[in-house]
């Protein structure tokens, strides 16, 4: 496995999940491995998200072959839901989605939950949420440590 890489721009869109009417930012990103683009991801941040009283963000990763030639059919995405216990990070696979690709074209499918955790993928989805909830600072404000040690901030 070679180094990821985060690249980004600092630009926010905002939008209202469809399902509880909570607001959220979302923001972009490219993963490359070494040199090579390997995923492109949507951050979905909630202050509040459904009825977690805590931030939590969605992140939607798309994965696949992006050399030239491919099209949205050689990539799909799944939902990886992000939240703060303590000073650590823990993650789930999620149906619940904040924003879809859709609208991007960027892949062909979505994988549900089930399928992202139990398919060949699971792994690679997991390396790169985790690579992003630590290493995107536009995430830090809602994957923050809390308790104890971070009132002591």
């Amino acid at each position: 496995m070679g180094q990821l890489r985060i690249e980004h721009d600092d630009q926010l869109s905002s939008g209202t999940c469809t399902h509880c009417g909570a607001p959220f930012e979302s923001v972009i990103g490219v993963m490359y491995e070494d040199d090579d683009p390997i995923a492109i991801y949507r951050a979905d941040v909630f202050e509040h998200f459904h009825r977690e009283p805590d931030p939590r963000v969605v992140l939607s990763i798309a994965v696949g072959d992006w050399s030239d030639g491919t099209d949205r059919t050689d990539r799909c995405s799944a939902a990886i839901e992000a939240w703060a216990v303590g000073d650590r990070i823990q993650m789930a696979f999620s149906d619940r989605a904040g924003a879809t690709w859709q609208e991007l074209e960027v892949v062909s499918w979505h994988l549900t939950s089930q399928e992202a955790q139990a398919g060949p993928l699971r792994e690679a989805f997991l390396r790169l949420a985790d690579h992003i909830a630590y290493q995107d600072r536009r995430l830090r404000r809602a994957l923050a440590p809390v308790g104890p040690r971070a009132q002591g901030l």
